[in-house]
């Protein structure tokens, strides 16, 4: 009688195991986990049952309880490496670093050649801010997989963090040979040059981003910035305007306007600009402190104090002293509110 019983348990664990599996193929995850714990009510220690719940959890971003189910399963059987894989991906969400190092290295203990766990323990040490460590895994996943456009990308990313850009470049070089669409390659090459002082080559990169993907506003933005930073400053306000198509609440791309507005002299606008980006960041106050000039290029005195106060509450050690030799405040360096502001 009792194995009788104990056939039709695992018969009924059987049967939602396999629903389950069914449901989180067509990513119905909250229905998958219902299923699993069914099966787990009639077979408590049913490890595969626990495995995959374990997934669709993950998939739902319960990592605390994703996390739980690998363990259950890992004391049920510990050298399952796709296991001890995820439950590394669980505990990197959760940001316990160290912990998720730790199980990627059991993962590769019983599957050396695992160019997923090395791509995210790679990914795992980008997360903590220990990019050496992370190009080293890098390296380790692409030698295993030589066409992981993704692990390249990403190789790309944590070379880029160190400043070593001439190999970011080639790491993303390789990541768009294996795949030419990747418009995120693409952009972080453009970081890549930007950052290297490439400016030219830069706004090439962000050209091809946008015609692979025109509504991509950080393109926009940056290809603005390095556009500005080329003087090539009606392009790089035709840029910022673009940005403002898909993010219009860019304070960033606001100010940035404001300051190429103003080098080609059209202040109204600059301020105009200024001003959209502290209706979005009140507090902003660099763009404060270019108001305040164009203020005092248009001779408008009091609304250069007003706005040179503003910036100087925000940050008192920096625009005191800058104020005090900055050319645009000749025309109120005189005056004594001005002198009052910046002692």
């Amino acid at each position: 009688m009792t194995d009788s019983m104990s056939h039709t348990a695992n018969l009924e664990a059987e049967f939602f195991f396999h629903h389950g599996l069914r449901l989180s193929e067509v990513k119905k995850y909250e229905e998958a986990v219902a299923n699993f714990d069914t099966a787990l009510k009639f077979q408590p220690d049913y490890h595969n049952a626990l495995c995959q719940r374990g997934l669709a959890l993950g998939n739902l971003g319960r990592h605390e309880e994703a996390l739980s189910s690998f363990d259950k399963a890992l004391a049920i059987k510990q050298d399952t490496a796709w296991v001890w894989h995820n439950r590394g991906i669980a505990l990197g969400k959760l940001g316990r670093y160290e912990d998720a190092i730790n199980s990627f290295d059991r993962a590769l203990e019983f599957n050396p050649d695992a160019a997923n766990s090395w791509h995210n323990r790679g990914i795992t040490f980008s997360d903590w801010g220990n990019f050496e460590k992370a190009v080293v895994s890098f390296d380790r996943t692409v030698k295993l997989q030589p066409d992981a456009y993704w692990a390249w990308y990403n190789r790309g990313i944590a070379l880029g963090k160190l400043g070593r850009y001439e190999e970011a470049l080639n790491s993303f070089d390789r990541s768009i040979e294996f795949k030419p669409e990747a418009f995120n390659a693409w952009y972080n090459r453009g970081i890549t040059l930007r950052d290297w002082g490439c400016y030219e080559k830069a706004v090439a990169s962000f050209n091809k981003v946008l015609e692979i993907k025109p509504d991509y506003n950080q393109a926009w933005y940056n290809r603005g910035v390095v556009l500005w930073k080329l003087g090539r400053y009606e392009e790089a306000i035709a840029s910022f305007d673009k940005t403002f198509e898909f993010q219009p609440n860019d304070y960033l791309a606001w100010y940035n306007r404001g300051i190429a507005l103003r080098q080609v002299g059209r202040l109204e606008e600059a301020i105009a600009s200024y001003d959209k980006a502290l209706e979005f960041k009140p507090d902003e106050h660099r763009a404060w402190y270019n108001k305040a000039c164009c203020y005092s290029q248009q001779g408008h005195i009091e609304l250069a104090i007003q706005s040179l106060e503003q910036a100087i509450n925000l940050n008192p050690e920096l625009y005191s002293e800058m104020a005090q030799k900055d050319s645009d405040f000749a025309a109120i360096r005189s005056d004594e509110r001005f002198q009052a502001l910046i002692k």
